[in-house]
């Protein structure tokens, strides 16, 4: 199961570099409801707020990230991404963390989506795999979207399977 998980990292990280050299195929306007800094300390906020980084659920993490992704809105995609530590934007240089979310935010533009089963697949270390389904205009593909429980019980958006939507970036 590992193996497989680092193979599946290994591809992601393999396809982000290779859609770094074509980053100019990916034109978009992007835009941010906030003005906080990624990579600054995170606000001290309480755990149930709407506005605390992260999410509730491995679910709602899934909802928020996709829909920060849709409304190109980087600041927040980086408040959801993350891992068991919190979100990558304290954990990253501000220059990887936007070069990232750039090439993750245009393979996952998306016209609507759908959960494809009612239940994550519970993976090692408490992780959730969502499994999903994206419609871009006339395309649709299937991918997955693995969750983790984080500091004060944050959900957040771990590892996403890019390769099956290569074709929504151009």
């Amino acid at each position: 199961m590992q193996c497989k998980m680092m193979r599946t990292r290994v591809l992601m990280y393999s396809l982000l570099l290779a859609m770094t050299a074509g980053l100019g195929a990916c034109t978009r306007t992007l835009q941010s409801t906030e003005t906080s800094i990624p990579g600054a300390a995170a606000p001290s906020v309480r755990a149930d707020a709407p506005d605390a980084i992260g999410a509730v659920t491995g679910k709602a993490a899934v909802d928020g990230f996709l829909k920060a992704v849709k409304a190109q809105d980087l600041q927040t995609m980086s408040a959801i991404w993350g891992t068991t530590k919190g979100a990558a934007r304290d954990q990253m240089k501000r220059d990887d963390l936007e070069k990232r979310l750039i090439i993750m935010q245009c393979t996952l533009t998306h016209d609507k989506w759908a959960f494809l089963e009612d239940r994550p697949r519970l993976q090692t270390g408490g992780r959730q795999e969502f499994q999903l389904e994206l419609f871009q205009a006339q395309r649709s593909a299937k991918t997955s979207i693995v969750t983790v429980s984080g500091p004060g019980g944050r959900w957040f958006v771990e590892d996403i399977n890019l390769l099956p939507l290569k074709e929504f970036c151009r």
